[in-house]
């Protein structure tokens, strides 16, 4: 019986571990190790991160090998998961998101072409409750540190990007140390990533990612906080110049992000008062913003 190339191919196992760290995640769980599972990777990782309900069992039936570990946050199930993982390739997805499997396998290829790129990602569509799923464009690039580090925000979200494992377990342990700061994990990791190789990104979406809730919206003032922190961390140490966020500035950055999660989880009311507030706060920079599309940043 004869196959065609692209069907052998799409049923060629990925040199890829899609780790997972999870808290009370026991209603979403399910459906990310379903689309992770269906790139065929070497293995599915979730890392219980001392849930309380049943993600552990879900994911375990799922078919995903579980670890558990104490309430320790995403950033140490994230770098539990990679030092269980054997693979050269790594993706980190959610437990809310979902990855899109023939987008991904086309990462990985062009990862094992391109020997230099330790990060291939790609687009992003972001998906709510309350409104209709939407491509978002490649935000910035080229992905450097410089532009990581300017820009003051990341690209895309974890699930959008497989990284070369070499170049994590690099990034974790090289000069200056990685600093604690609750958030924005995911934004310190690739400043640090673009350190130490080449990063793409192309437009094609990679993943479905959840625009609704989230640690980051659900403080977002601490969330930007650390991304300031961060960015003057790296920004000191590799003697880049970059603008500062005023404590106004800051404000507004956090009611924009809690007001998109608000719209998306479909509490429009609720997202409403919050574009209200922002408003009154400072009329002229939520005109130029509104009239821009204040959703655009997934």
């Amino acid at each position: 019986m004869y196959e065609s190339p692209e069907l052998i191919e799409s049923n060629k196992q990925l040199d890829l571990t899609v780790i997972i760290p999870a808290y009370r995640a026991e209603s979403t769980i399910a459906k990310s190790i379903s689309s992770a599972a269906n790139a065929r990777p070497v293995e599915v990782i979730v890392v219980d991160d001392g849930s309380d309900d049943n993600t552990a069992a879900v994911a375990e039936a799922a078919g995903a090998r579980c670890i558990r570990q104490e309430n320790q946050g995403a950033y140490m199930a994230r770098r539990l998961g990679a030092s269980c993982a054997a693979t050269t390739y790594l993706l980190f997805l959610d437990a809310d998101d979902e990855i899109i499997p023939s987008a991904v396998r086309r990462s990985v290829e062009l990862m094992e072409k391109e020997e230099d790129l330790v990060v291939a990602a790609g687009t992003v569509i972001g998906t709510g409750s309350g409104t209709a799923d939407k491509h978002f464009p490649i935000r910035y690039s080229p992905v450097t540190a410089e532009s990581l580090l300017i820009n003051g925000f990341g690209p895309w979200p974890p699930c959008a990007a497989v990284v070369r494992r070499s170049a994590y377990e690099t990034a974790e342990r090289m000069s200056p140390s990685v600093i604690d700061t609750k958030y924005a994990d995911d934004y310190q990791l690739l400043i640090r990533l673009s350190l130490t190789g080449r990063i793409s990104v192309r437009d094609e979406a990679t993943c479905r990612y959840e625009l609704a809730g989230g640690k980051s919206s659900k403080n977002a003032e601490l969330a930007i906080e650390a991304k300031e922190k961060i960015r003057s961390y790296y920004s000191n140490h590799l003697g880049i110049s970059i603008g500062k966020m005023t404590d106004r500035d800051l404000s507004r950055a956090a009611d924009v992000r809690v007001a998109r999660s608000l719209w998306a989880s479909g509490d429009k009311f609720s997202a409403a008062g919050k574009i209200l507030k922002w408003i009154l706060k400072d009329p002229r920079a939520a005109v130029i913003k509104l009239s821009s599309s204040p959703w655009q940043r997934n």
